[in-house]
């Protein structure tokens, strides 16, 4: 009888979310909403239907204790194993961790045969029902041969994640992937809503090592030949790269299972918070902490450490730290990481 494991994604470092998020505490880490990280709440979503023991989080060594303390607040630090972090050696892109985590199980004792689920750390998924139900669809595919990915149904025209065109039924519940392409512009985005066969790209994967394999020797030989040789030892040699460009776009067998309805968000901006994520108020605005807005309307407010208060202003977002305050117009939030390459080209750190 196969294995099903799970593999969530957690190397990454990020400062959209600056300046709660810092490149040395990205936001997968943070306590977004609620009582639990975006991690976490990864985790406890997974663990629906693959049991502890089959988990792993990919991750740097620098993040590794981390990953255990967060771990083992939900879980329990004893309940954890100790091969439950698999560590990159360094960053190299999502297609070598990836590779480097099935190889790691391997050894530990899975089987070619056996199902391996990869998802990201940092996403907001409001659904879980519906994404356990997408999964199980993926795992089919995987057991036909096939590498899944789970296609997010798109709510608006975004230009800012890449696309999947969903082709012809397989059998129940997953399709044909025809293409995957890149971050449109918004002319683009809005024809491929009104065309209904365009996913949005959550890299999330399913499949067997043996698929895998296959079809990286194919794809790519050189990431496959560093991998024949015991990818760990070899790590640090190989190109930096995405599982997207280095499989998935040229694989053969690539099979979407849409994910409708699942309240899905990649959580990448401030905006995204207020519009995915968090319920606003009458005057369609957001408050997170201790914050007061008075005849104001759609507004974003984050302030858990004073006071904050908006006084008849519209279309703001605010985030208020111990070290830093940002405020920027609604829609524009994304432009964070020019205000923060603007403190780094100026001698100013992050937390200045």
């Amino acid at each position: 009888m196969r294995n099903i494991y799970g593999l969530v994604l957690s190397g990454g470092s990020g400062t959209r979310l600056w300046p709660l998020s810092r490149e040395d505490f990205p936001k997968q880490f943070i306590r977004l909403y609620g009582d639990k990280t975006l991690l976490q709440a990864t985790l406890l979503r997974m663990v629906n239907m693959i049991p502890l023991e089959a988990m792993r989080v990919i991750s740097g060594a620098k993040w590794h204790d981390l990953v255990m303390t967060q771990s083992g607040e939900i879980f329990g630090a004893d309940n954890l194993q100790d091969n439950f972090v698999i560590e990159e050696p360094c960053a190299r892109g999502t297609a070598p961790a990836i590779m480097l985590a099935a190889e790691d199980l391997l050894r530990q004792g899975a089987g070619m045969d056996d199902v391996m689920i990869v998802v990201p750390s940092d996403a907001f998924i409001r659904n879980t029902r519906t994404f356990t139900e997408s999964l199980k669809a993926g795992i089919t595919a995987a057991d036909d041969g096939y590498i899944a990915t789970l296609g997010i149904a798109p709510v608006r025209p975004e230009t800012g994640f890449g696309y999947i065109r969903q082709g012809r039924e397989i059998s129940g519940g997953y399709y044909e992937a025809e293409a995957f392409v890149e971050k449109p512009d918004l002319r683009t985005a809005q024809g491929y809503l009104a065309d209904g066969n365009y996913l949005w790209n959550g890299g999330i994967f399913i499949f067997t090592p043996s698929s895998l394999y296959r079809e990286l020797e194919r794809a790519n030989p050189e990431l496959f030949a560093a991998m024949r040789g015991g990818l760990r030892e070899n790590f640090e040699s190989v190109k930096n790269i995405s599982f997207d460009n280095a499989v998935m776009e040229k694989a053969e067998r690539v099979a979407v299972v849409p994910l409708v309805n699942s309240g899905w968000s990649d959580v990448g901006s401030w905006d995204a918070l207020h519009d995915d994520v968090l319920e606003c108020d009458e005057m369609h605005n957001v408050t997170v902490g201790n914050a007061v807005i008075l005849e104001g309307h759609n507004c974003f407010v984050h302030s858990r450490e004073k006071l904050t208060v908006l006084n008849m202003v519209n279309d703001i977002v605010v985030v208020d730290t111990p070290d830093a305050l940002f405020i920027t117009r609604r829609g524009a939030s994304q432009e964070v990481r020019k205000a923060v390459k603007y403190l780094k080209d100026n001698g100013m750190s992050e937390r200045t």
